[in-house]
């Protein structure tokens, strides 16, 4: 994978971050909303707002070895942030999970 271009679809991100059952957040990512006064739900707004021009690498996963992350570094609710995500497919379903979400 190239850090020039994400490894995952954004449409595709956005679709599951959607919906409840599709998405998961991480403590790191609650708890880095937490520090600005934001909460999940603004989490999943951010990640609904995110577009191309926000994309800033992809890189490989720390906890999985041989998968791939996506970093984005929106301005949201006046912040610069670092919001990373990842695609996870086990079985037929895929689950988007928002691994950071912080203060860039």
């Amino acid at each position: 994978m190239s850090p020039g271009r994400p490894t995952f679809d954004l449409a595709r991100v956005q679709s599951l971050a959607a919906s409840p059952l599709s998405r998961w957040i991480t403590g790191a990512a609650v708890n880095g909303a937490g520090e600005l006064g934001l909460d999940e739900q603004a989490i999943i707004d951010c990640v609904l707002s995110l577009d191309a021009s926000c994309f800033y690498k992809t890189m490989p996963a720390e906890k999985r070895p041989g998968c791939w992350q996506d970093v984005y570094r929106p301005m949201f609710e006046g912040y610069a942030l670092y919001v990373k995500v990842q695609i996870i497919e086990e079985d037929l379903d895929e689950t988007v999970v928002v691994i950071s979400f912080k203060r860039r």
